[in-house]
């Protein structure tokens, strides 16, 4: 079974509805609020590493943490207005990347998306 994407693991402050968007539009996509409600960002990094998976947050302290652990990717959404089709927008948005987003902090804002390498 081929998967559609990059495989992503949702910060608790991206939401369920967002959560429930992606996976119903065929998305390999997993949530921290339904398996590490309130878990540490470390720990949250350290899920995401064992399962190659993208973390989705809009949390800047990923990005600072990523030097330290190295996760597979960081897609940081970084929206003057957060709600909930904002959110699910910019995350489409970045997916368009694919697999490029692997090995990357990719911020996201209303306007445009910039890319640093991790390492």
């Amino acid at each position: 079974m081929s998967r559609r994407g990059p495989k992503l693991l949702l910060d608790e402050n991206i939401g369920l509805r967002v959560y429930e968007e992606l996976k119903r539009r065929g998305f390999e996509v997993q949530t921290v609020i339904e398996e590490l409600r309130g878990a540490p960002d470390e720990e949250i990094l350290r899920m995401a590493l064992s399962r190659d998976k993208i973390v989705v947050t809009m949390d800047k302290d990923f990005g600072y943490l990523a030097q330290a652990y190295n996760p597979p990717g960081i897609l940081l959404l970084r929206l003057r207005v957060p709600t909930i089709p904002h959110r699910l927008k910019a995350v489409l948005c970045a997916l368009q990347l694919g697999e490029r987003l692997y090995g990357y902090i990719t911020v996201v804002t209303e306007t445009r998306i910039k890319r640093r390498p991790i390492k």
